[in-house]
């Protein structure tokens, strides 16, 4: 999937601690705005591939969505999406776990080409539903936006940590090179799964260990 890269400092994304406290009055004061609206420009966003653009709104304060928002949103699509998917694959007798990811523009059915006739019409059944590909487009891009988001939570507790900028910035850029490369779904017979999803607290975790850093000398978040 491509994502616009914008020009942006990857330093951008962490905020000034010496602002938290008038930006957390005005995110309350902006809850009382037009959620509906933020939700169209969010839509509009992922249309056009900004996806850098709606998180520098996330982190400036300019939007009345939250990250806790968009996991919400993710999660409601993933109900529909789960239970289409899911009611497909038990009619055509899918038993075993199956990936499905994204190829050339397309969501593609693994292990196609091996004879498989369910998994075939499994993925027919993708290529004529745009509708569910275009679901599956927008889950998969809300996922990539929650866990950027906490790997930009994660980079303010690297330098509460003093770690040198130039290894955060390091940090940042792999997370992002790594969130983004993960286009896949796991479905089984028991629900639809999100590979990216809970990959940034395990990329930090990582990371961590690579810096010698202990959970006692970051926080939580």
């Amino acid at each position: 999937m491509q994502v616009q890269k914008n020009t942006l400092s990857l330093f951008d994304y962490i905020g000034n601690s010496s602002n938290t406290d008038a930006d957390f009055e005005q995110a309350i004061a902006r809850q009382k705005s037009n959620i509906g609206s933020e939700i169209r420009g969010l839509q509009s966003d992922f249309s056009a591939q900004k996806v850098d653009d709606t998180l520098e709104r996330l982190q400036n304060g300019d939007t009345s969505l939250s990250l806790q928002t968009i996991d919400n949103m993710l999660n409601f699509n993933m109900i529909s999406v789960s239970k289409d998917l899911q009611q497909m694959a038990d009619d055509l007798g899918i038993n075993s776990d199956v990936n499905i990811t994204h190829v050339n523009g397309q969501w593609q059915v693994q292990g196609t080409t091996d004879g498989d006739r369910a998994l075939q019409q499994l993925q027919t059944y993708l290529d004529r539903n745009k509708g569910l590909q275009t679901k599956l487009n927008t889950i998969n891009q809300l996922s990539e936006m929650v866990e950027l988001g906490k790997s930009q939570a994660f980079a303010k507790q690297l330098q509460e940590a003093d770690i040198s900028e130039p290894d955060v910035v390091t940090y940042l850029t792999k997370a992002r090179e790594y969130l983004f490369s993960i286009d896949s779904f796991s479905l089984s017979n028991k629900h639809l799964s999100l590979t990216s999803q809970g990959e940034a607290e395990n990329f930090f975790a990582e990371i961590k260990q690579t810096l010698g850093l202990s959970d006692s000398k970051t926080k939580s978040e």
